[in-house]
């Protein structure tokens, strides 16, 4: 184990070093372009180093990806705090937005677990800011429940209400829409619950999501 330790951290400086050349070489060529045009082979120098600043860039983003994996190893084996540590390297440099977006959700995850719902919100708030448009459903899906965890049932509520208007077909319309029911009869609005009961019942027969609603909707005994 410490041996992989060591390798990677020679690695992870050797990555560094080279990132700086690119960096400084790319600095001098822009702060330098008129002497660099004009010399011979200028514009081939200067396509290698706009060159090298994507490579650099890559493997900015590929380190966000390595630590997003090193952080669901941590949360894995219980190592909460070192998890938390590392999702916040990776939000803090946003490198790779896809890989910040995560960070940011599972920051959410580990603050939900604790019972941390206020903080919980804001990290799934954050990642429904940044995350690509493909991941921003999950953020706001998440953040919907831990609003509810957090009981803020008239925000959780309105939340729900806007997902399922922007997201008409997605496969979590179910999960939220007992979600929306639930936070509208803990907001006391009661009408609006039935209906969102039965709409449930109705769009999703023979369904768990069907029979909870029924259940639900079935008149308490007295």
């Amino acid at each position: 184990m410490a041996t992989e330790k060591h390798w990677a951290t020679k690695q992870t400086s050797k990555q560094d070093e080279v990132r700086d050349l690119f960096t400084l070489g790319l600095d001098w060529a822009l702060r330098n372009r008129r002497q660099v045009a004009m010399g011979a082979g200028g514009v081939a120098v200067v396509a290698v180093l706009i060159g090298l600043l994507f490579y650099s860039r890559a493997a900015r983003e590929n380190e966000a990806w390595d630590k997003l994996s090193l952080a669901e190893a941590y949360s894995y084996y219980g190592r909460t705090q070192e998890a938390a540590n590392t999702l916040a390297e990776i939000t803090a440099h946003n490198a790779n937005p896809a890989a910040s977006g995560l960070a940011e959700i599972m920051a959410g995850d580990i603050k939900h677990a604790k019972g941390e719902h206020d903080q919980a919100v804001s990290a799934y708030s954050r990642a429904v800011e940044t995350a690509p448009e493909a991941l921003r459903p999950f953020a706001q899906a998440d953040r919907i429940a831990a609003l509810e965890a957090a009981g803020k049932h008239a925000e959780c509520a309105a939340a729900a209400s806007s997902f399922l208007e922007s997201n008409t077909e997605h496969f979590m319309g179910p999960r939220i829409m007992e979600l929306l029911a639930r936070c509208q009869a803990s907001a006391g609005q009661g009408d609006a619950a039935k209906a969102t009961w039965q709409k449930i019942a109705l769009q999703f027969p023979d369904t768990p999501w069907a029979a909870r609603a029924n259940s639900r909707l079935q008149p308490t005994a007295k």
